[in-house]
């Protein structure tokens, strides 16, 4: 076989290809002899179907798929020959299949291109918000809350108090919207995403009906509702008063702290850990932004389609046709900044020789450990077992690197 390549772009090897006829006519007789043994004709038995038969009867199904099989295994071993990492199928075009002649044709290739990263060491300093008393004190009020008891209040609300109220009408932007399948909501007054519907609440007692009308935030988390003008009718259910328990050391014990002062220590830590990590982010950021700008790296279609085509899984976007006319540019713009990303803190990483420690990776472990409420050990294992413990190694290897691009030391 002879096979000349040439590069069309940074991220594409075209492949023209020559291939003697014979191996189509080997493939072709291979096919013709493993399905003999398996079709099932009238008038021969199982297994036992001739072979000139088989080729006659299932000629052009047959010619068809000794034709893909050669053009698979002749770009696979074209790729080998010429050190090419194929990150998709190939494209084949011009193909030329004429009775007693070589077989032709061209295959198109996508691959990641080479990642040579440059001026990537950058020393931003991380700005760090204070962990004061009040901010220890206000995560101690909040533990309080969540190990409160919920008791009926004779009377009208007030910041603090928990509303159950029950839907009897919606408008939005003065259309009357369908009442939801379980129309009975609880909100804390103070604490609820729509400011101007707690503050609506206030002086609500138990067994009132209440017009309130309101403007949705511009931030609000639904964004079809964000920003627009609502007017409900709720019926008052309950009004209810949080009972906190006692601040005292006997609490701190309760909730697994020696003391109160003990809670208070461990919480200012974790604290001051959550203020670290969330400035080490807004530096990785930062650096992130430079890097992009400095290094241009293009990113291979079959990279931005997999990327897209996943991220539209996960929102369960995806049918069997995903060609519908959709405008996924944001996606894909996402997408190129993500792979770029990706490739070159990865290049990095193997330029620097960055691996984590097995301490790093454990101390990951743990994280996860203490968030779903889990031991270490037994996590470490599910994750063994499941392969995941492999993403955490990436992750904990890809923060150690942009710790090692701010020049954060630790």
């Amino acid at each position: 076989m002879k096979a000349t390549v040439t590069s069309s772009s940074a991220t594409e090897r075209v492949l023209d290809l020559e291939i003697p006829r014979d191996r189509l006519d080997k493939i072709f007789e291979d096919k013709v002899k493993k399905y003999s043994k398996q079709i099932k004709v009238n008038g021969f038995r199982p297994g036992q179907v001739p072979k000139h038969v088989v080729a006659a009867r299932f000629k052009e199904p047959i010619a068809a798929e000794a034709l893909e099989t050669l053009l698979e295994d002749s770009i696979r071993e074209a790729c080998k020959t010429n050190a090419i990492e194929p990150i998709a199928p190939a494209r084949v075009e011009n193909l030329e299949n004429a009775d007693g002649k070589p077989i032709t044709a061209k295959a198109i290739v996508e691959v990641d291109p080479p990642v040579e990263p440059k001026d990537y060491k950058y020393d931003i300093p991380l700005k760090t918000g204070a962990v004061d008393d009040a901010l220890v004190n206000a995560r101690v009020e909040d533990i309080r809350r969540q190990l409160g008891r919920e008791i009926e209040a004779p009377r009208a609300a007030k910041v603090g108090d928990v509303v159950m109220a029950r839907y009897e009408k919606i408008e939005v932007e003065g259309q009357a919207q369908e009442l939801p399948q379980h129309p009975v909501f609880r909100v804390e007054l103070g604490k609820g995403s729509v400011p101007e519907l707690d503050k609506a609440l206030e002086g609500v007692s138990k067994g009132d009906v209440k017009d309130v009308s309101f403007t949705f935030p511009g931030d609000y988390a639904n964004q079809t509702l964000a920003g627009k003008h609502s007017a409900y009718k709720l019926a008052i259910e309950q009004v209810l008063e949080v009972v906190m328990p006692e601040l005292d050391d006997a609490f701190a014990a309760s909730i697994g702290y020696e003391n109160l002062g003990d809670l208070r220590a461990r919480l200012k830590a974790r604290l001051e850990e959550s203020a670290l990590r969330e400035a080490r982010e807004k530096a990785w950021d930062e650096a992130i932004g430079r890097l992009l700008a400095s290094n241009p790296v293009e990113v291979p279609k079959a990279r931005v389609q997999n990327y897209v085509h996943h991220r539209l899984q996960e929102m369960g976007h995806v049918h069997e046709n995903d060609d519908h006319g959709h405008d996924h540019s944001d996606l894909e713009q996402e997408a190129v900044n993500q792979i770029r990303r990706w490739r070159l803190i990865d290049a990095i990483a193997a330029k620097e020789n960055v691996k984590p420690s097995q301490e790093e990776v454990d101390a990951k472990i743990r994280d996860l450990a203490m968030r779903y409420g889990t031991d270490f050990e037994s996590l470490k294992a599910t994750l063994r077992k499941n392969g995941k413990i492999v993403d955490i190694r990436e992750e904990a290897k890809a923060e150690k690197t942009l710790d090692l691009i701010i020049g954060y030391k630790g």
